[in-house]
């Protein structure tokens, strides 16, 4: 935030001083960009112990007459302690500052500036702090007088367009302020040529931000810069709110003038800018509300829900004579693992997260879809003209999904994740159906042993669509039971260990050395379950109605449990 951070001002604007104008930079030029907040006068050895960071050291080299090699090794531990640079008289102590010093102080960036022997170190330093303490305040009253600006923007309703046509006046520069949650940029740069070298870096910096699966972790809370592939420097400030990341502002230093000082302004309204992002967020997060309710109901199986939603069904553009489907993602489920007083926060995250994830998909989907968030999964209705061929639905539903896909490789929760698809319902009145089928896919796919698969379309499963109709899961269910209860087996654990040995053998299609290598057990364990099996509980395997009734068994289990 920025009442924590210092105002500060660089090294190479006290060389403008009046006083400092015959003073010549004898070494570490390229550090003249250090913050300078303070000065002192250093004619001690033990001055170590109490400079402090950003102070800027005078000295007439007294403390070095005698023994030179200190200069040498008292460099490198200034610069350590972020010491901004010295300023050295010569000619009283010390005939010149000696090559190898000044070689260390180039190798480390660390200025040493020659002063005037004429100037009084007392003027001096009186001239530093009033320029200091000037700065500072002329600072303070930018940044006090440009977040009035934006927000009187923000008062009369103005856009993100016009806050980054005002960044950009105050930069001199291009200016792009990306929204992270919305995924909308707002440019603002007059000049056409600087456009067009600032697009390409910009798709750079998305392909970036969105290609790389660790890119959340790596996002830092002060700004960056970046060379870009055409040499022009871009400036990232990323825009936080209550440890949220809502996007960036990106400005590009096309005329190589961009001062710390704009870009300290800059930063003092990411807060005001994420505030309005958030505001457009809650907005659209009432508007979801009163979505999930209509979707609720038009997902019930109550005929009067659904009438009512039938009702309000034009305010949410739902067109009742076209066909709909349902989409079920089920996201992190190692999130329920985590502690119960880190609740509100989950849930929190995970409504900022399919925020983002609807507002990506109306950008990159572009075609009509509702969606609710209920606990840990999302619920997707996607709808099609009844005309649309069944192939071209097909690959819209795989467009969508695509979408969901990357996004949850972005987020790293692909693995903990899965997608089940319903059947396509004619009728409205079929939601319902379509529902429990992405819901029976979902389920499916938990339970299976092999959780690389992620996808599951209900119309895929052929037979099991039938053990799941409702009329005749109950039965299903109770002939599964009796099956899988003729183990009868007291000890849990032997228990398990036949059942799985039972699946085993069906993938091996009877051969017992390559059960033993698909359960990594030995040969002679395998045949005494195998004959135990068979002996202890008469349970047959090789004859094909016991061997068909235990793989149904083992199929409702998979598919209704």
């Amino acid at each position: 935030m920025m009442e924590k951070k210092k105002i500060t001002i660089p090294l190479r604007d006290i060389l403008q001083l009046n006083l400092l104008k015959n003073a010549d930079i004898l070494a570490g030029e390229k550090g003249l960009d250090n913050s300078i907040v303070s000065v002192n006068v250093m004619e001690v050895p033990d001055v170590l112990d109490w400079v402090r960071a950003g102070e800027f050291l005078l000295t007439t080299a007294y403390v070095f007459r005698d023994d030179i090699s200190l200069f040498n090794r008292l460099i490198p531990e200034l610069h350590s302690k972020s010491v901004c640079g010295m300023g050295v008289k010569t000619q009283r102590y010390i005939e010149d500052v000696p090559e190898s010093v000044l070689k260390v102080a180039d190798d480390l960036g660390f200025p040493i500036i020659r002063i005037p022997s004429e100037v009084p170190y007392g003027e001096l330093i009186k001239e530093i702090f009033n320029h200091i303490i000037g700065q500072q305040r002329d600072l303070l009253i930018r940044i006090n007088d440009f977040n009035k600006t934006v927000r009187e923007i923000m008062l009369k309703r103005g856009g993100m367009q016009e806050i980054a046509e005002q960044i950009s006046l105050v930069t001199e520069s291009p200016v792009i302020i990306h929204d992270d949650i919305f995924r909308d940029s707002y440019v603002h740069c007059p000049d056409e040529e600087a456009k067009n070298l600032i697009q390409d870096d910009y798709l750079n910096f998305l392909h970036n931000l969105y290609s790389n699966r660790d890119y959340p972790a790596q996002k830092k809370r002060g700004p960056e810069v970046v060379a870009s592939e055409n040499g022009l420097k871009r400036h990232s400030i990323p825009i936080y709110f209550d440890n949220t990341h809502y996007g960036s502002i990106l400005i590009w230093d096309t005329k190589r003038s961009l001062r710390p000082q704009s870009l300290f302004v800059i930063e003092s309204i990411t807060s005001l800018i994420a505030l309005d992002i958030l505001n457009r967020a809650t907005l659209v997060e009432r508007e979801n509300i009163h979505q999930t309710t209509f979707l609720e109901q038009l997902l019930s199986n109550v005929p009067a829900e659904q009438e009512k939603a039938i009702e309000s069904s034009k305010l949410y553009l739902f067109d009742q004579t076209r066909s709909s489907q349902i989409i079920i993602a089920l996201v992190g489920q190692e999130q329920k693992q985590r502690k119960r007083n880190d609740n509100l926060l989950m849930t929190q995250k995970l409504d900022m997260d399919l925020l983002y994830l609807t507002n990506r998909l109306k950008k990159e989907y572009r075609a009509y879809f509702l969606s609710l968030r209920d606990e840990d999964r999302a619920v997707f209705l996607l709808q099609f003209d009844n005309k649309c061929p069944e192939e071209v639905r097909h690959e819209r539903c795989e467009k969508f999904i695509e979408i969901l896909l990357q996004y949850l490789e972005e987020k790293k929760k692909i693995a903990t994740s899965f997608i089940g698809v319903g059947s396509c319902a004619k009728s409205y009145k079929d939601i319902p159906t379509s529902l429990k089928q992405a819901e029976q896919a979902v389920r499916i796919l938990q339970n299976r042993d092999d959780q690389e698969e992620k996808i599951l379309f209900y119309e895929d499963l052929d037979v099991l669509q039938i053990l799941g109709h409702p009329m005749i899961k109950e039965d299903a269910l109770n002939f599964a039971d009796e099956i899988l209860a003729s183990i009868d087996e007291p000890d849990s654990k032997k228990r398990n260990d036949f059942y799985v040995t039972i699946r085993a053998f069906f993938e091996a299609g009877g051969n017992l050395r390559r059960v033993s290598e698909l359960l990594f057990t030995h040969y002679n364990t395998v045949v005494y379950r195998i004959n135990r099996i068979r002996d202890a509980y008469g349970v047959d395997l090789r004859d094909p109605n016991t061997a068909f009734n235990f793989q149904l068994a083992f199929k409702i289990k998979e598919l209704l449990q």
